[in-house]
């Protein structure tokens, strides 16, 4: 027979909100299976958490993570907009409701958006953002092209260089576009396969300072590996790719004459993991926009940024291929700049003899 607390407890489970229970601190005591679903934590990982690092209502009128309009004051339910940071760091669109009970303890209901307003949502952002990104260098190529063809002959050869390598920066601009997209399908189609390897930190350097070597002449980069660092285990080529998305924002975003750090060592407190830290001299991330950085199309409004092209991707892009290595990667950024600190598993006895294994049959 059900005890009292067990049969509210039922109840509880079997609500389609998602329910959180916490103390007059806001600290979570009791979750629902549905919160459960909802955050993607268990209940044993929720209790004892504040519940402000799961769920935050908004206090704008519209939703920063789907941009829903709030309802008119006159209209007004007990739910308000919210959002909601799942175990994987990605933010939910949610309506949150708060309520006190006679022993004190805060009562929060979560209930998300539909699938298909996300859907929906992400179809708009998508086509928005992909439609700008694309007519913007398309036409600048159509222009040049056209003066070339129409009035080339009375052009100076130093012109039609000008012109053309204009037009060549704008065809490198799609491309990246392109890549960039198809990189994201493969990422969520799970079609993209790690192949894990000892990949020296160091090597992995050079090569990405090699390859921006061009972009960063007006920065002094500075770079800092611990001497006889272990190998990451991890895939070479995402790791590259990594890096160099890194590198080239911390680049991108900070003013010519500032310093990129680049730091490797064994992740704090484990030696089993290795950790790299690139940080910059930039105008830094508001803390607001901290836990959006790597979500889809995130890009923050700033003078500096808007300078910059960008489909703000990169980050999504980079997040999404640290995690497929069994890896986290984290933003810590103030007035003075930004650290991404990306931390892999190091090679050990036991894998390094896996890959001998594998490598010899």
């Amino acid at each position: 027979m059900l005890t009292r607390t067990d049969f509210y407890k039922e109840i509880i489970d079997n609500l389609p909100e998602g329910v959180a229970v916490c103390d007059d601190k806001n600290n979570i005591i009791e979750v629902n299976r549905n919160f459960e679903k909802i955050s993607g934590y268990t209940r044993k990982e929720l209790v004892g958490m504040e519940v402000f690092e799961v769920i935050r209502p908004s206090s704008k009128e519209t939703c920063a993570v789907c941009h829903e309009v709030e309802e008119p004051e006159e209209k007004k339910s007990d739910f308000q907009l919210g959002e909601l940071k799942d175990k994987d760091d990605q933010l939910v669109c949610v309506r949150v409701s708060q309520s006190m009970t006679a022993s004190n303890n805060i009562i929060y209901l979560v209930i998300p958006f539909s699938e298909i307003a996300f859907l929906n949502q992400a179809h708009l952002d998508f086509v928005s953002t992909v439609s700008h990104e694309l007519r913007t260098p398309l036409t600048s190529i159509k222009g040049f092209a056209d003066t070339l063809l129409n009035a080339g002959d009375n052009l100076k050869k130093e012109q039609q260089i000008r012109f053309i390598s204009i037009i060549k920066s704008q065809i490198d601009r799609l491309t990246r576009l392109v890549e960039n997209l198809l990189t994201v399908s493969k990422l969520e189609a799970k079609d993209s396969k790690t192949i894990y390897k000892a990949v020296e930190i160091e090597k992995i350097v050079e090569s990405v300072l090699y390859n921006l070597s061009h972009k960063s002449k007006e920065h002094k980069i500075e770079v800092n590996i611990l001497p006889n660092l272990p190998s990451a285990w991890a895939d070479a080529d995402k790791l590259e790719q990594v890096m160099m998305n890194l590198v080239d924002n911390a680049v991108k975003y900070s003013k010519p004459g500032t310093t990129v750090s680049i730091e490797a060592g064994f992740a704090e407190n484990d030696l089993d993991r290795v950790q790299v830290n690139v940080k910059d001299q930039g105008v830094g991330i508001p803390e607001e926009f901290l836990s959006k950085v790597f979500t889809k199309f995130s890009r923050i409004d700033n003078p500096l940024t808007r300078e910059v092209q960008g489909t703000g991707l990169g980050l999504y892009i980079t997040k999404s291929l640290v995690k497929s290595m069994k890896g986290d990667i984290t933003a810590e950024s103030n007035d003075q700049g930004t650290t991404f600190k990306v931390i892999l598993p190091a090679i050990s006895y036991e894998t390094h003899t896996q890959q001998r294994f594998q490598e010899n049959n």
